[in-house]
C-alpha cells in the first residue's frame, strides 16, 4: 500500500483531500472541566463539543451519552459504562479508560479530526463492536482489552463539496497484549512497534496493513485475513496462521520460527532476508 501523506488528489472533477491524523499537539493548559459543562451532562446525558478535561466519572453511567467532539482529555472513565455512546471526534488523549465498557460506542473519526485515543488507558476494558475508524491510538494500552469485531477501518468523510478526507487508523506502539480482536477489522491500519503478543486474531481483516516491529509472537491469527499487507522485521514466532488468507503477502526480515502456517494461502507471496520454514521452501520468492 503506499504511503499517503498530506495533499491532494483530483480524480475526476472530485477533489481529494487526504489528511492523516491532523491532531494538534497535547494541551500544556491546567485539565480543569467547565463545572457548566458538568452539570449540562448530568442532566442531558448530553455535552457535545463541551470542555470536560481532568473529569472524574469513574465507575459513572454514561451509556448512550452524546459527547461528540468533547474534550475528554486526560478524563478519569476508569469502570464507565459508556455503551452506545457517541465519541465521535472526542479528546480521549491519556484518559484513563480501564474496565470502562463502550460496546457498540462510535468513536469513529469525522470530518474534522481523527479521535484521538493516544496514551489512553484502555486496559481490559470492552469495546466489542465499537466503531474506531480513523482513531488515533498511539501508544494507548488495551491489555486484554475485548475488542471483537471492532471496526478500526479507513474512515471517508465527505464535504457537501463532495470534497473527501481519508483517515487510516493510527496504532503505532499501541499494547494490545492479549487482547481479544477476534474478527476485528484492521484494514489498512498502522501497526508499527504495537505489541499484539498472544492476541487473539481470529478471522480478523489485516489487508493492506502495515506492519514493521511488530510483535506477533504467539497471536492467533487462524483464518485471519493480510492479503497485500506489509511485514517488516515483525515477531511473527508461535504465532498459529492456519488457514490464513496471505495472497501477495510481503514479508521481509520476518521472524516465523515455530509458526503454524498449514493451509495457509501464500500465493504470490514475496519472503525476503528471512529464513524460509521447510513447509514452504517450495514458494520461496523475494521477486
Amino acid at each position: 500500500m503506499k504511503q499517503l501523506n498530506k495533499g491532494s488528489l483530483a480524480i475526476g472533477t472530485v477533489t481529494t483531500f487526504i489528511a492523516l491524523f491532523p491532531l494538534g499537539a497535547a494541551s500544556n493548559t491546567p485539565q480543569t472541566p467547565n463545572p457548566e459543562h458538568l452539570q449540562q451532562l448530568k442532566a442531558t446525558n448530553s455535552c457535545e463539543g463541551c470542555d470536560l478535561r481532568g473529569a472524574n466519572f469513574q465507575d459513572q453511567n454514561l451509556k448512550g451519552a452524546s459527547l461528540q467532539g468533547a474534550n475528554l482529555q486526560g478524563a478519569n472513565l476508569q469502570g464507565v459504562n459508556l455503551d452506545d455512546a457517541n465519541l465521535e471526534s472526542a479528546n480521549l488523549q491519556s484518559a484513563n479508560l480501564s474496565k470502562a465498557t463502550l460496546r457498540r460506542a462510535s468513536l469513529t473519526t469525522t470530518l474534522k479530526q481523527a479521535t484521538n485515543l493516544q496514551d489512553a488507558n484502555l486496559t481490559q476494558a470492552t469495546l466489542v463492536k465499537a466503531k474506531l475508524k480513523g482513531a488515533d491510538l498511539r501508544r494507548a494500552n488495551l491489555f486484554e482489552a475485548a475488542l471483537e469485531d471492532a471496526d478500526f477501518s479507513v474512515a471517508v468523510v465527505e464535504t457537501a463539496q463532495g470534497n473527501r478526507r481519508v483517515y487510516f487508523s493510527d496504532l503505532r506502539e499501541a499494547n494490545f497484549n492479549k487482547s481479544n480482536l477476534k474478527s476485528a477489522n484492521l484494514n489498512q491500519v498502522y501497526l508499527a512497534n504495537a505489541n499484539l503478543s498472544e492476541a487473539n486474531l481470529k478471522g480478523a481483516k489485516l489487508k493492506q496493513a502495515q506492519l514493521k516491529y511488530t510483535n506477533l509472537n504467539g497471536a492467533k491469527l487462524n483464518h485471519a485475513d493480510l492479503r497485500k499487507a506489509t511485514l517488516e522485521s515483525v515477531n511473527l514466532s508461535g504465532a498459529d496462521l492456519s488457514s490464513a488468507h496471505l495472497g501477495k503477502i510481503a514479508m521481509t526480515d520476518v521472524n516465523l520460527r515455530d509458526a503454524n502456517l498449514s493451509n495457509a494461502d501464500l500465493s504470490g507471496a514475496k519472503f525476503c532476508q528471512m529464513d524460509i520454514p521447510a513447509s514452504i521452501q517450495a514458494l520461496a520468492t523475494c521477486k
